[in-house]
């Protein structure tokens, strides 16, 4: 992976983050929620993902966890780890991160994880 590869991703991710963001903004306040809203509005990155995960409305699930695999994507570029299977640590492909650069997991230990315990919040 290449310095402009991994700058893009970021881009990409961060731009995905502010989206998810606004989206999850908008569904609060159709919901009513807008006490919710503005806390969200006010938030951080490493912040947001914490408030919201206490949220318990199933119309927002699958935005909490798009932020959470965004948010870890992000973590692990600050810390020199991104581009590796969480699990297993092997290294991602370059067209695997270019389809989806908040990409946790190699194909093989997504489906083992799709078949666990955490099958529930995909």
């Amino acid at each position: 992976m290449t310095q402009t590869q991994l700058a893009e991703w970021r881009d990409r991710l961060q731009a995905d983050w502010v989206q998810v963001r606004k989206e999850l903004i908008a569904e609060l306040k159709a919901n009513r929620r807008s006490d919710w809203a503005e806390q969200i509005e006010g938030c951080e990155r490493d912040q947001l993902v914490d408030l919201i995960a206490r949220l318990r409305l199933p119309k927002v699930d699958q935005r909490v966890a798009r932020l959470k695999r965004i948010d870890a994507a992000i973590c692990q570029m600050d810390l020199g780890l991104y581009g590796l299977c969480s699990d297993c640590e092997e290294p991602l492909s370059s067209a695997q991160l270019e389809q989806d650069p908040s990409l946790q997991r190699c194909p093989r230990c997504e489906a083992r994880y799709c078949k666990g315990f955490h099958a529930h919040e995909l």
